[in-house]
């Protein structure tokens, strides 16, 4: 977060130990995930800088002159600019090198945005949820805070200049000023509130839901003529009480509450005490905030925040560092980059207002006096841990270890005629791979890029009108069997594979596959969080049933996901539920000749955040998760008479391992879905297993 010229005239040692422990309240919290709130580090961040920023523009104003606008948006380029073109533009090349290129790609639009100051609303776009536990986190995600206070000061400074130019007297413009700022502060909390409610993952990062975050520091500067009055005792029970406030937020707040509306009002009052509580003089009590050491990280917060989520993204995709030595990292990276970037722009004669041309060359002769040593030492410091990690990261790169063999004795299952049997060679093949082979057609890469665009039944799952139901029928329209695959996104994964079996089926079978991207056929409606989805659920739904009843197919083959949920009406949905409730919506196919569960293949990891140049296939390699049993064993149990299970096993993993190709073919192009070529590939497998059912 920011800190440099938003100083007050007075350098006040407990606001820099403040920052300390909102810096180092959010540098645990990403490193370790303790403490569970070290995220309100952010909002303590967002008082302080209230609460200077106004400062700055008061005494400005009181100032011959006035408030120069030009000056300060020229300290605010100098201050923060340099430092974050310096990390983006790092952050850039270690994307380069360790991330795949579609996570490589949205990384530099990431990087963009937040050169920008747009990164919150970049997140709002792409649907970040700050606090998911899985996915792979941008490593400039945190900018997102950085674009609120720069949005925030975009028109903050101009609003100070308005008031002072409508009201000449000290008294008239005090009052209007309080009056405005309370009315940010009440209507951005109100708002933060509704929207916390309504749509958390943007209340987190939006800037209307924050403003009355720096709001609240900008009223304290505005008050500290009175609070310059507080008795000493008063002053050092303010203090403690503060500082107590942030330390039990950071300890007791976790992501299952709303926030920041109401939750983030307890660091932000923690932090307006504390604060407070300094107005009237030196806080020598206050040990915690104001020893050295304290002052000291406050000082390179900025340096250390902005550091210190690329260096634990970055990490992750290398073998395991302890969070020790990562921590270290990021010391030194933000202890070189305070001295060799921060201090020297932050005080250098660039972007100051002309003089002469004598005094320019005076100024940058004195700035060179000042920080031409500094710069080369820490040039040179800077060069030489580039070079070791570059060769920590060769190293790492050059002996990934090989994975674990797969359970069992070892050996390939034999050739058979049954096509699973090669299906399952390949499986156990790719996870006895120790690289990721050159030749997987498509790659990796474009299957990230390209995600489900290329299946062709992807328009029969699509939200909208209902689709049409011909253009989702493959094989041939006068084939005297008729076969459906519905569900959600599951089923349209799957959906290639029947095409193609419709195709081979020598004029047999047509085969309709429809349904609902995010929508489970189910009878009760579970929640997702998708535009548009809920909405179009029952519908869609009805629709399906309608058509099933009226064409009376021999077959309907029934897939959705199996992670466990929660009903539109809030309620927990168990595994047991999920089965019930999805045999009870397909009860409604009475018309069908039979009816076949589908099983979706096991999650496997996040393709995204685990495959890139420095990873080894074993990275991507899970093993089929407790929920997947529960779900096949449960569905498998309550099965109505006639109907059939197709576990996806068979090509999907290999004795209890599930890697991430198969073959030359990509198995998923997220944790989920299948690939639309290895869809097309399992197909005869798909063809073999209901064959021997009877149903083909």
């Amino acid at each position: 977060m920011t800190t440099g010229e938003n100083m007050p005239k007075r350098l006040r040692g407990d606001i820099q130990g403040l920052r300390a422990v909102a810096v180092v309240a959010v540098i645990a919290n990403h490193l370790v995930g303790w403490p569970t709130g070290g995220f309100v580090g952010v909002d303590v961040f967002f008082v302080v800088s209230g609460f200077l920023i106004t400062g700055l523009l008061l005494r400005a104003a009181d100032a011959p002159g006035g408030i120069s606008l030009a000056g300060f948006y020229a300290r605010r380029i100098r201050r923060i600019v340099p430092t974050a073109l310096l990390v983006l533009a790092a952050t850039l090349v270690g994307a380069h090198f360790l991330f795949n290129s579609a996570r490589a790609t949205s990384t530099a639009w990431d990087a963009l945005n937040a050169l920008l100051f747009t990164a919150n609303w970049r997140f709002v776009a792409v649907g970040t949820d700050y606090f998911a536990a899985g996915g792979s986190v941008s490593p400039v995600q945190h900018f997102w805070s950085l674009a609120v206070e720069e949005q925030f000061y975009l028109v903050w400074p101009w609003l100070l200049v308005l008031l002072f130019a409508l009201f000449a007297s000290t008294r008239a413009r005090t009052g209007a000023l309080v009056t405005v700022i309370v009315a940010v502060i009440a209507a951005s909390f109100v708002f933060s509130l509704h929207q916390t409610a309504e749509t958390p993952t943007v209340a987190y990062f939006s800037t209307f839901t924050r403003a009355w975050e720096l709001g609240a520091g900008a009223l304290l500067a505005a008050a500290a003529p009175l609070l310059s009055r507080l008795p000493a005792v008063l002053r050092f029970l303010l203090g403690w009480v503060g500082l107590a406030v942030i330390v039990g937020s950071a300890l007791f707040i976790d992501s299952s509450m709303p926030f920041p509306g109401p939750w983030a009002a307890a660091p932000v009052a923690g932090a307006l005490l504390v604060i407070a509580a300094g107005v009237g003089g030196t806080q020598r009590h206050l040990f915690p905030l104001v020893n050295p050491v304290s002052r000291f990280i406050g000082a390179i917060s900025y340096s250390l925040y902005l550091w210190h989520l690329p260096v634990i993204v970055f990490a992750q995709q290398l073998p395991p560092q302890h969070p020790a030595v990562i921590a270290g990292l990021i010391f030194v990276l933000s202890v070189l980059s305070y001295l060799l970037v921060e201090q020297p722009f932050h005080q250098s004669p660039w972007l100051a207002a002309r003089g002469t041309r004598e005094s320019r060359r005076e100024a940058w002769q004195a700035w060179r006096d000042r920080f031409g040593a500094q710069f080369i030492l820490g040039t040179t410091a800077l060069v030489v841990i580039a070079t070791a990690v570059g060769i920590v990261a060769e190293s790492s790169i050059r002996d990934v270890p090989p994975p674990p063999a797969a359970a069992g004795d070892g050996l390939l299952p034999a050739a058979e005629t049954n096509p699973e049997t090669q299906l399952q060679a390949d499986l156990a093949s790719a996870l006895q791979a120790s690289s990721w082979p050159k030749n997987l057609s498509p790659s990796l890469d474009s299957v990230l890029r390209t995600t489900s665009n290329d299946n062709p039944a992807r328009k029969c799952f699509d939200i909208g009108d209902s689709p049409d139901f011909d253009s989702c029928t493959w094989g041939d329209r006068n084939a005297p069997h008729h076969m459906y695959l519905v569900g959600d996104s599951t089923a349209m994964a799957y959906a290639p594979a029947f095409k193609a079996i419709a195709d081979a089926s020598g004029g047999q079978w047509r085969i309709t596959t429809v349904g609902l991207y995010g929508c489970r056929f189910t009878d009760v409606d579970v929640a997702n969080d998708g535009k548009g989805v809920m909405s179009a659920c029952p519908a869609r739904k009805q629709a399906v049933t309608e058509h099933i009843v009226a064409d009376a197919p021999q077959l309907v083959v029934v897939s959705n996901a199996y992670a466990l949920g929660r009903s539109t009406a809030g309620a927990p949905l168990s595994t047991a539920d999920l089965v019930a409730s999805t045999l009870a919506e397909t009860a409604g196919y009475a018309s069908a000749g039979r009816i076949t569960y589908l099983a979706p293949p096991p999650l496997g990891a996040d393709l995204g955040r685990c495959y890139s140049p420095v990873s080894s296939p074993n990275s991507c390699a899970v093993t089929i998760d407790p929920a997947w049993n529960d779900f096949a064993a449960a569905t498998q149990a309550t099965l109505g008479a006639g109907d059939h299970f197709v576990s996806s096993l068979a090509f999907s993993c290999y004795q209890g391992a599930c890697p991430a190709f198969a073959g030359t073919i990509p198995t998923k192009y997220d944790d989920a879905h299948l690939t639309t070529a290895y869809a097309t590939h399992i197909a005869p497998a798909l063809q073999f297993e209901l064959a021997a059912l009877g149903l083909l």
